[in-house]
């Protein structure tokens, strides 16, 4: 019996945007039975457009003005797919992505924002910074903060734009520099229209006109930048301007792939919406923020519109897929501007009205931080009652659980599985039939988990990673694999796309790695579960051993530890988008350079971290080698944040029974490394024994290669009262 109701439809949401934060906050609170959810997203945060300038001046860090996406998602039980949308099919209803499989829908939300319509101006792709994308900005900005720690000559930074996003990233530079850096420079604001801040009234306009003038910043008015080189602008009037760092801030741009599908837009390429936000076009997408153009009325690109659109969006989202009526978005005449002045004041404005002042600047700073604490999953209570008939039927066991032929067939039909010389193809026939290369030892390993992330893509790669481990730790070759995969019931589509990205995943990985698919088994479950059976080829007496390790030789780790913490963190939506992101880098590392490296300096004995940790692994080498060893805590590599979720009372759940099966080893010591040795690996690296001689070398060689490589500790010989010793220093 499940859980939870079979999916029978498709939402996704293309974007974390203002508005789209506010939809996974609603399906996360009150989930729709029977809708599976999905966010694409290119960037695991999402900047708060209104928290910027602060960022800039300094006065917030990156996490007070980032929606954790990843970690919000996992609260809800929303699925988070990291891609970038490159097309859209609305015929077949198609999303096409940038390096991942194609996804289905059927109802689509697109909230991605705009960015400055840099075409419009020659050379501006190529040089300057435009302020969108903020991860890219603040990148070039600090990277240009480093190299520019000490000039002989005063800069010249340059902001092109004169709204308001222009003039508060200019004065939130002005603050930067003057007030936290040795940084000598002088700023320039360009406005193409006679005043800057053309939306806002008279009072506001003067307010920043004096402001700037009393920081001796430069105003040019009226003037279009019509090209940039590698140090000058060039002006509509011909007449130039020579700069050292340049901000682009003008008019929105679109994205290109929205009109390029087929979407309607408008002359400059936002998707035309109704007063519903739904696409005038087509009435199963609808599109919301920067990325819309708002038919009834053409609305400002402000980020107040996204934020208001979002709860109006998911109301509708809800109410089309279970066809009910819609509610018009009623958008204000009149909305509450807060613009920052660099340092810590501001000005509000509403209509004619204005008022300026510290308070202000902490009257934003409250509503602001009142706007990101909404979606911290942290203090937040998850209601997941869904009720529905269909959460109480019997799906069968035996071979009647087996995923239908019609949906085998499907995946098989789509996926590039290609020819083994050694492998008699019988695809129709219960078996396969192998030669093994002669002269050639057979090896065999199998591994079977329940998934730990709700991408099915990356969990094919990392699965076929995490089995082949085996085969390199014994210093074989991999030849062949049978995957073994369990896909939640729900309807024919939504079964069959899992199973295809599932599989396409596996067949990345063992594509990649020189390894042929030569069979399977797949089966309806509660929830998503991956296995594969591999085979490998080694030279006969070339075995790399847990038994061979040797007193003098250097413990060498190819890949930090920390992955079991993070994963079971992530479970419990406590786990920092970016430690994931960076844990998932590690997971799909291949093994297979590092045992190639380790062949090349002679190694003995090898194995793989994975389910029992790097303790017992380590005492599996060990006792097989008839040795002791000492580990220097200090040595060990640690995956970002796997120490916080430890100390935070985060375990993963095989983590107490691992610490239970390690003896003779006496440690009372309080080092944070300590207890992640325990930690269960998905996909880890390789321990291996390397001569001191070589071991320097070793680590080099790994380092080259890409691996985080580290000595970690010293075999010695056999301690009948103590197996392993610990050194923190």
């Amino acid at each position: 019996m499940k859980d939870q109701p079979p999916y029978k439809k498709d939402l996704r949401l293309i974007g974390g945007g203002h508005s789209h934060v506010t939809v996974i906050k609603q399906l996360g609170m009150k989930p729709i039975a029977g809708i599976r959810v999905t966010l694409i997203s290119h960037d695991t945060h999402t900047p708060y457009s209104g928290m910027l300038p602060g960022l800039i001046a300094g006065h917030y860090n990156f996490e007070d003005c980032h929606i954790d996406l990843r970690k919000l998602c996992q609260w809800a039980g929303i699925q988070f797919i990291r891609s970038e949308v490159m097309h859209l099919d609305p015929i077949t209803k198609k999303i096409i992505c940038h390096h991942y499989p194609s996804l289905r829908y059927d109802l689509l939300s697109i909230n991605t924002g705009s960015q400055p319509a840099l075409n419009k101006i020659k050379g501006a792709n190529q040089y300057g910074h435009a302020v969108k994308p903020v991860k890219q900005f603040l990148h070039d900005w600090h990277q240009w903060l480093e190299k520019t720690t000490s000039p002989t000559d005063p800069q010249h930074i340059v902001v092109v734009g004169g709204g308001a996003a222009g003039v508060e990233i200019l004065l939130a530079m002005y603050f930067k520099l003057h007030q936290r850096t040795t940084i000598k420079a002088r700023f320039t604001l360009i406005s193409a229209d006679q005043q800057i801040l053309a939306t806002h009234n008279q009072r506001v306009r003067n307010f920043f006109q004096d402001h700037m003038h009393s920081l001796d910043i430069t105003i040019i008015h009226n003037k279009h930048v019509i090209s940039i080189d590698e140090n000058q602008l060039t002006f509509n009037d011909n007449s130039i301007l020579n700069y050292d760092f340049v901000a682009w801030a003008i008019s929105a741009g679109a994205q290109s792939w929205p009109q390029e599908s087929g979407l309607r837009c408008d002359n400059s390429g936002f998707i035309q919406v109704d007063q519903y936000l739904r696409s005038i076009s087509h009435p199963d997408i609808f599109a919301v923020g920067d990325s819309a153009a708002f038919t009834p009325t053409p609305l400002p690109k402000a980020g107040v519109y996204a934020v208001r659109q979002g709860p109006i969006l998911a109301k509708n989202l809800c109410a089309a897929l279970q066809q009910r009526t819609l509610k018009p978005f009623k958008p204000q005449q009149h909305f509450l501007s807060l613009l920052t002045t660099g340092g810590r004041h501001a000005v509000a404005s509403k209509g004619a009205l204005f008022t300026s002042g510290k308070w202000v600047w902490y009257w934003k700073n409250h509503i602001d931080r009142a706007f990101m604490t909404r979606f911290n999953p942290a203090p937040m209570v998850l209601s997941k009652k869904i009720k529905n008939d269909e959460n109480n039927i019997m799906r069968c066991g035996g071979c009647g659980a087996k995923v239908g032929s019609g949906i085998l067939e499907q995946v098989l039909s789509q996926l590039d599985i290609p020819s083994s010389h050694d492998v008699v193809s019988l695809q129709k026939d219960d078996a396969a039939i192998i030669n093994p290369p002669i002269g050639k030892q057979w090896l065999q390993s199998v591994d079977f988990f329940r998934s730990f992330i709700d991408d099915p893509y990356l969990l094919g790669q990392i699965a076929a990673i995490h089995s082949l481990g085996d085969i390199y730790a014994m210093g074989g070759t991999p030849h062949s694999a049978l995957v073994t995969a369990i896909i939640p019931y729900g309807d024919q589509p939504i079964m069959q796309e899992t199973l295809l990205h599932l599989m396409q995943g596996v067949m990345k990985t063992l594509t990649e790695e020189s390894t042929a698919l030569i069979g399977g088994h797949s089966g309806e479950g509660p929830e998503l579960a991956v296995g594969l059976t591999v085979n490998g080829i080694l030279k006969p007496g070339s075995a790399l051993t847990k038994s061979g390790l040797k007193p003098g030789d250097s413990l060498i780790l190819t890949k930090p530890i920390g992955s079991g913490v993070l994963l079971a963190a992530n479970m419990a939506a406590q786990c920092r988008g970016d430690w994931l992101d960076q844990a998932l880098k590690y997971l799909l590392q291949s093994n297979r350079p590092a045992a190639e490296i380790f062949r090349a300096y002679a190694v003995q004995s090898c194995t793989d971290i994975t389910g029992f940790g790097l303790l017992g692994h380590l005492q599996e080498m060990l006792l097989a080698s008839n040795c002791s060893a000492s580990i220097t805590l200090d040595a060990v590599p640690l995956m970002d944040g796997a120490e916080w979720c430890n100390a935070q009372g985060v375990q993963s759940s095989l983590f107490s029974a691992n610490k239970q099966a390690i003896r003779c080893q006496q440690y009372t010591g309080q080092h944070p490394a300590y207890a992640l040795l325990f930690d269960p690996q998905t996909a880890g690296g390789l321990l291996a024994g390397v001569s001191a001689e070589q071991a320097d070398d070793c680590i080099q060689a790994l380092k080259e290669t890409g691996y985080t490589a580290a000595k970690i500790g010293v075999v010695s010989a056999q301690n009948t009262d103590t197996l392993i010793t610990f050194i923190e220093h």
